[in-house]
């Protein structure tokens, strides 16, 4: 009669762990399994794993684009190595899968044009300052700016330019950004940032990011724009 009963407790115990759903393979504290990373970078990121079984075995589609492997029991690394996109599968030995999508593409600093000003010193006259400013106003590319790092160590790369609105037609140019000290009376020394810009068929052009003074906004957020004399 023990005996019997023992079995049965013992089936029941059986039963109930078979019963018991994994829960899905994922990528943890993220919401989706896509991955971006930019190139050229040397740098390898890891990602942990949970849900399924926890016996993690990895493929990959394009081991040309993307470097990767299991560095623990539950942690991935993934390098970049070139543009494209890839896509790692991973696998338990309970039948559970997940596909990672990962897209390697250049590093990109989208800059959009919310307002025009111009600023001018001098004693001038009211026909003057209005004839600078509608001239000044005409070189102003009112959409904005994207900068495609693909030089990322020297932070230089390609620049699109739009002059009416932003992502639509679009001059191609090339650019490099520094960052300089400059002395000045009243702050000390300054440390800035700046654009030099390489259009075609126009002079260079280098352009500071600072603090637009005029603002009128009671906002703390400090408000940025590119300066350029």
């Amino acid at each position: 009669m023990l005996a019997t009963v023992l079995i049965f407790l013992c089936s029941l115990v059986i039963s109930s762990c078979s019963n018991d759903e994994l829960a899905p393979i994922s990528l943890k504290n993220r919401e989706t399994a896509n991955i971006k990373l930019n190139y050229p970078n040397n740098q390898t990121y890891s990602f942990p794993l949970q849900g399924g079984d926890g016996n993690y075995e990895i493929s990959c589609d394009k081991p040309e684009i993307i470097e990767t492997k299991m560095i623990s029991s539950c942690d991935i690394s993934i390098k970049a190595l070139a543009l494209g996109e890839a896509i790692i599968t991973v696998r338990d030995q309970s039948g559970n899968t997940l596909d990672i999508h990962v897209i390697v593409d250049y590093y990109t600093d989208n800059y959009i044009v919310s307002k025009q000003d111009i600023l001018l010193t001098g004693d001038l006259k009211d026909s003057e300052k209005q004839t600078i400013k509608e001239k000044a106003l005409a070189t102003i590319p009112g959409g904005g700016y994207k900068f495609i790092y693909t030089d990322a160590e020297i932070a230089r790369g390609k620049v699109l330019v739009y002059q009416e609105k932003f992502g639509d037609k679009a001059i191609e140019g090339s650019f490099e950004r520094k960052s300089n000290e400059i002395e000045n009376e009243q702050w000390g020394t300054r440390h800035i940032i700046s654009f030099d810009l390489t259009l075609p068929e126009q002079p260079k052009r280098t352009f500071i990011i600072s603090e637009y003074i005029p603002s009128s906004r009671t906002s703390p957020i400090v408000l940025m724009a590119f300066f350029e004399d």
